[in-house]
């Protein structure tokens, strides 16, 4: 197995405070699955993270907005792992990726998330 990408965030926890379920940057940015989980308890640090494990993962990708990947293709399950949706799905198997590692961490008024992409070298 060898790194495939790496990718870094780095989120003010700030821009989250007030936001609510229903407000279009939530809904652009979060599934409804990761909507229905949101606790109720500081929900603006939970949304911070998500969103910048969300950045990080593209960033590992080398992947944006532009080149067709929508943040809805990304996806925080249980204990915040990594699931791959339509187009960046297709991409990581194209690319041979075999596993998507994660962490994150907080302070204050920050969060920063980091993630890595292992997968098979290409056939030469």
């Amino acid at each position: 197995m060898i790194i495939k990408g790496i990718g870094i965030d780095v989120v003010g926890i700030s821009r989250f405070t007030g936001l609510k379920d229903e407000n279009d940057f939530v809904k652009q940015i979060f599934t409804q699955r990761e909507i229905s989980v949101i606790p109720g308890h500081r929900r603006f640090v939970h949304l911070a993270t998500v969103f910048a494990l969300k950045e990080a993962v593209m960033k590992a990708f080398g992947w944006g907005l532009t080149n067709g990947s929508y943040w809805h293709d990304i996806e925080l399950i249980e204990n915040e792992q990594i699931s791959l949706l339509g187009t960046l799905d297709r991409y990581a198997k194209k690319m041979r990726v075999a596993n998507i590692y994660s962490t994150y961490s907080r302070s204050k008024n920050y969060v920063t998330a980091f993630v890595l992409l292992e997968g098979q070298k290409e056939n030469t």
